[in-house]
């Protein structure tokens, strides 16, 4: 048995002995997009695969926010909430965000006038660990 290759436009055999097993693969990095338009008042659906945490990476207002209307973001925690973005139409209406959440353990809400856009992506839970 080998390894497939392609080789000017066709295929090529290498024999299994050319090709070391004594190296450790490279660690499989695999992120994949979230994103969720909450409602003032709503929480955001979240699904996370199991295994994987939620990086949260920005909160923008809803481009068809009327002007002057504002939005909060909030992480609700063991009972406590904590504004991580504060939006205004007209002033900030974008932030950047760096927060790794568990949806089992904390949820996202927004309150205020204006609907926001929440984005990230899924990362591995131990992904630090190697």
């Amino acid at each position: 048995a080998g390894v497939s290759t392609l080789a000017q436009g066709r295929a090529a055999r290498i024999p299994s002995a050319t090709i070391s097993s004594s190296a450790a693969p490279p660690p499989r990095i695999v992120m994949s997009f979230w994103g969720s338009k909450v409602a003032p008042g709503a929480y955001a659906k979240v699904e996370t695969p199991a295994g994987e945490l939620l990086h949260l990476s920005q909160a923008c207002l809803d481009p068809a926010t009327p002007s002057g209307l504002a939005a909060k973001v909030l992480v609700e925690q063991k009972g406590t909430s904590y504004a991580v973005a504060v939006l205004k139409e007209g002033g900030v209406e974008c932030c950047a965000l760096d927060l790794f959440l568990d949806p089992k353990e904390a949820k996202l809400k927004v309150t205020g006038k204006a609907t926001v856009h929440l984005t990230g992506y899924f990362e591995a839970e131990d992904m630090d660990e190697e």
